[in-house]
């Protein structure tokens, strides 16, 4: 017997278990009068097993097809034990014998979708039935508060409604018989996931920065849909998705998704546990120190470092030319929790509108380097490749911490600018590139110190269809060397020649003393990408 007894004092009873998690996921195959009798846990079970008592327990059977005498057999004994009630997949097999002995029996016989796994289903049904759960699911209260939102936003809209947290993960959903349905919120009701599709992660940008509803047309097989982000003031906490009425959502149907989204945070907020505000608590001093608030021991104290520990800092942001920053700089906060937490519960970490800090009190650089790595690893399916991570180097005195952000903030600034940078990167991997953008931020506050001839140069290119920038820039980069430039140019070393010498004579550049070329090149640099002018 392989069984896994769960119970819980609070009466929930079948009708209510079935009604909330409703179609597509349980269906009643027999409905007897006691519909109204109490589930106070759930029981896994190994046919091969003798079968314990379990009263009131639901029982689940992995194991067992639905046309096999044995499935029959185990249903009377079920009942005699004391069950309230059994869960079976059909998986197209013919169920008529057990639903028959089911019915004699005034015995209540669940069909489970095929798709859902079981741990799902268990997980679940213990949710709804007031288990703490698995992962950091909601409780009871809350998830039944959630599902009892989809269904009253589901009646006004028409169509189905699920609400989820910031990881896409599908806290609750509607389970109106005949609400507008399709297999895309089918598949992710089975999976407690949404699933990963190319345009999901651009739509999840576009309602976390969004104020309001906002709807998307039909696309790929999937209906119209209307959105909404749920917020604590500014603090994304999750998003509330209704599937559009063939009529579209009326006005009634966007305030009703608003007061869901709304009524849902406050259920999130309620259910945030000891553990949720003790990660706050640490983010709010980790910002204090990040900034120099604190004196070395109030960082200590506040953030239980060690005395003597090995500090390392690291740090993620989203590179550039990612869309709707602030949403996804918040989702990618949250997902990074997840992922860092379970491998270092001694972390730190603090989301702010443009970066995610992770401070670790112990093991330096190369524990933070290590930890970049598999948390770009871990989250690549959901971000591709927009992630950048920057470290450290290891400090051991805390009072360094602001100038530890400092470098890194450096790094990310290189990095989520450049697409072929390294995705996780030190000081000495940018290095050139930041000396390149810091001049680049000296000729912005001092234009005075830009030679006005090359501005002029850049013009002529554009107005004329010249080369005369890159012409001069590939010279200078091949230390002079004419065929060398004119071979990577493509063009006659005469050619080179004759514009390096129109150059000198239009735009008033010298190139005859080294820093009057390095203060050339750098120029050039910036203008051709490699900082800001």
């Amino acid at each position: 017997m392989s069984s896994s007894d769960r119970t819980n004092s609070a009466a929930v009873t079948i009708g209510h278990l079935v009604g909330t998690v409703g179609a597509p996921v349980l269906m009643a195959l027999t409905a007897p009068r006691d519909l109204d009798r109490p589930v106070r846990g759930t029981a896994l079970h190994d046919p091969a097993d003798p079968l314990p008592k379990g009263v009131d327990q639901l029982l689940l059977v992995p194991g067992l097809q639905a046309d096999e005498p044995a499935a029959t057999d185990l249903v009377q004994e079920a009942a005699g034990r004391g069950y309230c009630g059994m869960v079976f997949k059909v998986r197209g097999r013919n169920a008529t014998e057990l639903v028959d002995a089911a019915s004699r029996g005034d015995f209540t016989l669940l069909a489970a979708a095929d798709e859902i796994s079981w741990r799902h289903l268990d997980a679940l049904l213990l949710s709804v039935l007031g288990s703490q759960g698995v992962g950091g699911e909601p409780t009871a209260t809350t998830e039944e508060g959630l599902f009892t939102l989809a269904n009253a936003a589901s009646a006004v809209i028409g169509g189905s409604v699920a609400i989820e947290d910031l990881d896409r993960r599908v806290m609750a959903y509607s389970s109106s018989p005949d609400q507008r349905i399709d297999s895309l919120r089918r598949e992710g009701i089975l999976s407690r996931r949404v699933p990963e599709i190319d345009h999901n992660l651009e739509r999840y940008r576009i309602v976390l920065d969004s104020g309001g509803v906002v709807r998307f047309p039909e696309a790929l097989g999937a209906l119209p849909r209307a959105a909404v982000a749920i917020k604590a003031g500014t603090q994304p906490l999750g998003t509330v998705w209704a599937i559009e009425s063939p009529h579209g959502i009326s006005a009634d149907g966007e305030r009703a998704l608003v007061d869901c989204a709304r009524l849902a945070a406050l259920h999130i907020l309620r259910n945030r546990n000891a553990n949720e505000l003790e990660l706050q608590k640490r983010e709010s001093a980790l910002l204090g120190a990040l900034e120099g608030l604190w004196a070395t021991h109030e960082t200590n104290f506040r953030l239980s470092i060690p005395p003597g520990a090995e500090l390392g800092l690291l740090a993620f942001a989203a590179s550039t030319d990612a869309a709707g920053l602030l949403a996804l700089t918040a989702r990618l906060g949250h997902v990074l929790s997840r992922h860092v937490v379970p491998f270092r519960p001694d972390a730190s970490i603090a989301t702010t509108s443009r970066a995610i800090y992770v401070l670790l009190p112990s093991g330096g650089a190369p524990a933070a380097m290590r930890l970049a790595h598999s948390a770009l690893a871990a989250i690549r399916d959901s971000f591709g490749d927009f992630v950048r991570a920057a470290v450290a180097p290891t400090e051991t005195d805390p009072a360094a911490l602001p100038s530890m952000r400092r470098e890194v903030d450096d790094i990310l600034r290189v990095t989520t600018a450049h697409p072929d940078a390294p995705s996780a990167a030190t000081l000495t991997d940018v290095r050139a590139r930041l000396l390149l953008t810091r001049v680049g931020d000296q000729l912005t506050g001092e234009p005075r110190l830009r030679h006005p001839g090359i501005a002029a140069l850049a013009a002529h290119d554009t107005e004329h269809g010249t080369d005369f920038a890159a012409s001069l820039l590939a010279w200078l980069e091949a230390v002079g060397n004419v065929a060398e430039a004119a071979a990577r140019l493509g063009v006659h070393t005469n050619t080179l020649r004759y514009r390096l010498r129109r150059i000198t004579e239009l735009f008033g550049l010298s190139l005859e003393e080294p820093d009057d070329r390095l203060s050339v090149w750098l120029q050039l640099r910036l203008l051709d990408g490699g900082g800001h002018a």
